[in-house]
């Protein structure tokens, strides 16, 4: 009755069949390869040590597995092959009398299972097929998941920004005010005072350093809580951080920093807000500056590279050997590396959190990095911190073409 409906199948599989039995090895091979359904990339392999070998050398759809080996037995066998092959669909194959084994095998990974001596060959190959389509539907319903997961970070992650950006911004507002009159005052004392006593000009000056920088950490307040509207233009990406170097030089200078540039040659302009960039670039630098308090190098290089759809980093790391195609995505990578100290592992995911900083006790404030990502993402970029295993930190911003 099935040979009167027999479906030929559009393409062939690519099988490997690990079982040690010599007469299920024929009859697996004679079903598996039938014209009727479909000519099939095979193999065998007597054992599981023999399948990992096959696995190395060709690529499979899917892997048929007896659960009764030499060198492995039972669930165990299924539990190692989907954990070290999670991609590849398995259909397991158990003895005459074990369909509660099969059964069981399915909560353990396997697509399916087929009992030894209760199937023909339009079955296994319909098994097969129906095993591998399953493994295809669970793969992507992972990468759905994923995907939510990660969605439902970053709406988190919006959501947190947008409350503390709410309260920086009315503190910023209330504190600013006060600041002003106080800056004014001194700065009226100093010009109008006519006095000797050096420690009353020394007292005053200290007053108006310590009121400048809480000034400026309600500038870096402003900026994190509210950005203001972006002014895009085409810029020289080379240009604009030869220009966030060069107000930078009296740092290097004292801090005994060398700079390097590695710039590609014929780079496309970036449609960016120049002055914004320049903050994020003016930003990164003195982070490394300071993770390098006895001198270091700081290099910056630039490339292009191709846009994958499925990268995390949002860039393929080895550069464009050729002008892309029209239709084909890129992006403008700048990498700002240091030779400093590099960030404590158990820190590197809290660093665009508003006020998380290493450098309290020096008098960091920990809004750099979260004004550099509100940046980016106001780009439309992204910008990616971490360790260089050889030493110090990477940063990485890319922008979209």
């Amino acid at each position: 009755m099935i040979k009167n409906n027999m479906t030929k199948f559009s393409q062939p599989l690519k099988v490997l069949s690990i079982e040690d039995n010599p007469v299920d090895q024929k009859m697996i091979k004679s079903m598996l390869t039938q014209s009727t359904y479909g000519a099939s990339f095979f193999k065998i392999a007597k054992s599981c040590g023999e399948g990992r070998q096959i696995l190395k050398k060709h690529t499979f759809d899917v892997i048929l597995l007896d659960l009764n080996l030499p060198d492995s037995e039972g669930l165990i066998t299924l539990k190692q092959f989907n954990k070290d092959y999670p991609e590849l669909a398995i259909v397991v194959s158990t003895g005459s009398y074990e369909d509660e084994l099969g059964i069981e095998a399915l909560n353990y990974g396997a697509q399916d299972f087929l009992i030894k001596g209760k199937y023909n060959a339009y079955w296994l190959n319909k098994v097969l097929y129906y095993a591998i389509e399953r493994k295809r539907l669970e793969n992507s319903l992972k990468t759905a998941s994923n995907q939510l997961k990660e969605t439902q970070t970053q709406l988190f992650q919006s959501e947190k920004m947008k409350v503390v950006g709410g309260l920086a911004s009315g503190i910023a507002h209330e504190v600013r005010n006060p600041l002003a009159a106080i800056l004014y005052g001194v700065t009226y004392l100093q010009e109008t005072l006519k006095t000797n006593d050096k420690k009353l000009k020394l007292t005053l000056k200290n007053i108006k350093e310590a009121t400048n920088r809480a000034n400026n950490i309600i500038k870096d307040l402003l900026d994190f809580s509210a950005l203001s509207k972006l002014t895009k233009e085409k810029e020289d990406l080379h240009l604009i951080v030869d220009l966030s170097l060069g107000l930078l030089t009296h740092e290097f200078e004292n801090c005994k920093i060398q700079i390097v540039k590695k710039f590609t040659k014929s780079m496309p302009p970036v449609k960016i807000d120049k002055r914004r960039i320049q903050q994020v670039i003016i930003n990164l630098v003195l982070n490394s500056i300071y993770a390098m308090p006895n001198g270091g190098k700081i290099t910056l290089k630039t490339s292009q590279h191709a846009l994958l759809k499925d990268s995390k980093k949002l860039y393929q790391r080895a550069p464009l050997k050729e002008t892309p195609k029209k239709t084909t995505k890129t992006v403008t990578v700048l990498h700002v590396e240091d030779t400093g100290c590099g960030i404590p592992e158990d820190k590197l995911n809290n660093i665009f959190d508003p006020f998380f900083t290493t450098r309290r006790a020096r008098g960091g404030v920990g809004l750099g990095l979260s004004v550099c990502h509100n940046i980016m993402e106001s780009h439309k970029g992204n910008i990616l911190i971490e360790n260089i295993t050889k030493g110090g930190t990477r940063a990485t911003l890319i922008f979209p073409n």
